[in-house]
Formats: structure tokens, C-alpha cells, sequence
């Protein structure tokens, strides 16, 4: 008869050892399981959120397009005629520096004349 509370005293101690072992793992696995998963969660919300702000902007974005092709077809003109006018401007201070050189040129050629006049 003692041999059969020997072998429930054996097989409740294997079982409690087990649990205790079971226990011991289980804890700190579910505690960084929940850990990862709160992070995760705040991870996702986060990019929601950044997704939300990005699609605001982007509609934004689109809204003004029309405004600022208008504008950009009002001023496409004014650009195209200053960028004319500053060629027209580039081509007549050439012109007015070849003249220069050549009043430059006469003037000294004049002066030489009449130095060597004095002579």
C-alpha cells in the first residue's frame, strides 16, 4: 500500500515541477510578447497618422494645381517678353561698346596725329 502514495506523491511532484517550469516561462514570454505588440500598435498608429497627414497635404496639393497654373500662364507671357527685352538690351550694349572702341581708337589715333603734328 505505501507504494501507491509514493507513486502520487512522485507524479504530483513531477506535475508541480512541470508547472513551476511552465510558469516560469510563460511569464516572461507573454510579458515580452505583450511589449512587442504595444509597440507595434504604436508603431501603426503612428503611421497612420502619418499617412492621414500625407494624404492632407497631397490634397492640398491638387486643389492649388488650377490656382498656380493660372497663374503661371498670366506670367508666361510677361517672362517670355523680358527675357526678349534682355537680349534686345544685350544686343545694343554690344553695339555700344564696339562703338566706344571704335571713338576710343579714333580719339587715340587723333591724339597721335597731333602729337606727332607738334613735332
Amino acid at each position: 500500500m505505501k507504494s501507491k502514495p509514493n507513486i502520487l506523491v512522485g507524479c504530483f511532484v513531477v506535475i508541480m515541477i512541470l508547472s513551476v517550469v511552465f510558469v516560469s516561462w510563460y511569464v516572461p514570454a507573454s510579458g515580452s510578447l505583450r511589449y512587442r505588440i504595444g509597440d507595434a500598435e504604436k508603431s501603426l498608429e503612428t503611421s497612420k497618422g502619418r499617412e492621414r497627414k500625407q494624404q492632407h497635404e497631397y490634397d492640398e496639393t491638387l486643389a492649388e494645381i488650377p490656382v498656380v497654373q493660372d497663374e503661371v500662364d498670366r506670367i508666361a507671357p510677361l517672362a517670355e517678353a523680358a527675357a526678349q527685352e534682355k537680349e534686345a538690351l544685350k544686343k545694343e550694349r554690344k553695339a555700344l561698346r564696339e562703338e566706344k572702341k571704335k571713338l576710343e581708337e579714333e580719339l587715340s589715333s587723333s591724339a597721335s596725329r597731333e602729337g606727332s603734328d607738334d613735332e
